[in-house]
């Protein structure tokens, strides 16, 4: 088989960069292992009211977190309200120096994000049942919220 200079050329032109690269990934790949890049991104974690979440970190280091109290859920308590609030939920780190913390959106009734144990814990959204299915005006039961987070690394 004979190549002439310019096929060669076109071929070294195409092979050269894509052997580059592939090797780039490979020592990419080696040198950081499958477990350290999963940790790199953002978690995105829902906690169902009372539970206890595991969010595994960088270096295998698990945060816990549980839901442990609505503050206020951010609806109106009347059906002719105007305006909501916002929702304001306190979330507890299970073995760090700050035991518990408010998460809110709005800044001034809670914290929209805490660092927690070299991570933040950023507050994401507050999901409870239609004030339809609460009954009587009773408070809505803990385990009927989910709590939505984002943790950074």
């Amino acid at each position: 088989m004979h190549f002439d200079t310019r096929t060669l050329a076109t071929l070294t032109m195409i092979a050269a960069p894509t052997l580059m690269f592939l090797a780039a990934s490979a020592a990419l790949v080696l040198v950081t292992g499958p477990s350290k890049a999963q940790d790199a991104g953002p978690r995105h974690i829902e906690i169902r009211g009372g539970e206890t979440v595991e969010v595994p970190g960088p270096g295998g280091r698990m945060l816990k977190l549980k839901f442990t109290r609505v503050i206020a859920d951010g609806r109106c308590a009347t059906a002719r309200c105007e305006r909501a609030g916002a929702p304001v939920v306190e979330v507890q780190a299970i073995g760090a120096t700050t035991p518990s913390f408010r998460l809110s959106p709005a800044a001034h009734l809670g914290a929209p994000f805490v660092p927690v144990m070299g991570r933040f814990v950023s507050f994401g959204e507050l999901s409870a049942p239609p004030r339809e299915l609460t009954t009587g005006g009773r408070p809505v039961p803990l385990d009927a919220y989910v709590l939505k987070l984002t943790v950074t690394p």
